[in-house]
């Protein structure tokens, strides 16, 4: 299959907030007729992304195993910032030669570092299992490591004057200390700001399916937009249909659910319409670390676009606005898969 071609950039924040959109490429605002004026800000908007680093153990030629970096929210956070979208990581980085090379890592894409906690603990390790379909699973070493150690550490205040969005999930999440203190900061921070989730669902690491599901439901009413995968949701709630599942948390607070399907492409539930959207072709070499490009396409077209603020959220009830999302967000996953391990 053919190579995606160039992807456009994240629509301009300053040059489209407080001005009429224009039909433009793909990224730009352009499905509404006009965008909310604002010009006391200043400032493109910061996204705070909670959450874990993970060193994946990806197959490699010769029976070798290849460490990578990965972690469903820093892929996330690596991926808006390299296209300009600025990103803080709250989380915290191992002592170990791993967690210098995690570091590197967000140095070299630009993510804002400020919350971002030095440890002498260990790294987090997962082990790479890839499908003939490129899909991964996963064996988690976690117990002691530093993505899990949150308790008594300073988080930052999201203030909308600042912030524009606060997205969460994956195994600090779910895993002790670290989702008691996540899930109480989220629920303080989405009074200011909307706030995004990503199950990421690892249930070798997370434990019985049951109770992921009872915290998943939790969490997921507090989020107003959730992404999750197909693969996800099977785990979930085995035999039971996607639009049934998706529907049932849109009644709980959401009000934007996206389901990626694979090769199939994506699809959004908001209470007023269902989108779909094709994946792009692509010259499949693994799809790791292909949701987490996804979500940050979604999220970066949102928040660059001005629709991720509280009292904007009323457009993505307009079809054009979430399908345009989406035609981004399938971009940019199709260029992860191009790539062995996270991108």
């Amino acid at each position: 299959m053919p190579r995606p071609g160039p992807i456009p950039a994240e629509p301009d924040l300053l040059a489209h907030r407080g001005a009429n959109p224009t039909p433009g490429p793909i990224g730009a605002c352009n499905t509404l007729s006009a965008a909310a004026p604002e010009p006391d800000r200043k400032e493109p908007p910061l996204i705070l992304v909670a959450g874990e680093n993970v060193i994946d153990l990806v197959p490699a030629p010769g029976g070798l195993l290849r460490p990578t970096c990965g972690g469903g929210p820093a892929n996330t956070a690596v991926s808006l910032a390299r296209r300009g979208v600025p990103t803080a990581l709250v989380g915290a980085v191992g002592g170990d030669s791993f967690g210098r090379q995690i570091w590197r890592r967000h140095i070299a894409a630009g993510v804002h570092r400020d919350w971002l906690h030095r440890t002498d603990l260990s790294s987090t390790l997962g082990l790479a299992v890839v499908d003939e379909d490129g899909r991964a699973d996963y064996d988690y070493w976690t117990t002691g490591t530093a993505d899990f150690a949150w308790e008594g550490r300073a988080l930052p205040k999201p203030d909308p004057a600042h912030v524009d969005l606060v997205h969460f999930g994956s195994l600090a999440a779910y895993l002790e200390p670290s989702a008691r203190v996540i899930e109480h900061w989220v629920s303080r921070a989405r009074r200011a700001v909307p706030v995004s989730f990503d199950p990421n669902i690892r249930l070798s690491a997370m434990g019985e399916p049951e109770k992921v599901r009872e915290r998943t439901e939790r969490l997921v009413a507090l989020a107003n937009l959730v992404r999750v995968s197909e693969r996800d949701l099977a785990k979930l709630y085995p035999g039971v249909a996607v639009d049934e599942i998706a529907r049932k948390w849109l009644e709980t607070g959401p009000e934007l659910v996206v389901v990626t399907l694979g090769d199939a492409g994506s699809v959004a539930f908001h209470r007023s319409h269902v989108t779909e959207m094709a994946a792009v072709p692509t010259e499949l070499v693994d799809a790791i670390g292909a949701g987490d490009a996804f979500t940050s396409g979604l999220l970066g077209w949102l928040t660059s676009a001005g629709w991720m603020r509280l009292d904007r959220l009323p457009a993505w009830g307009n079809q054009s606005v979430v399908a345009a999302a989406l035609r981004y967000a399938s971009q940019i996953a199709s260029q992860a898969c191009t790539v062995p391990g996270a991108p």
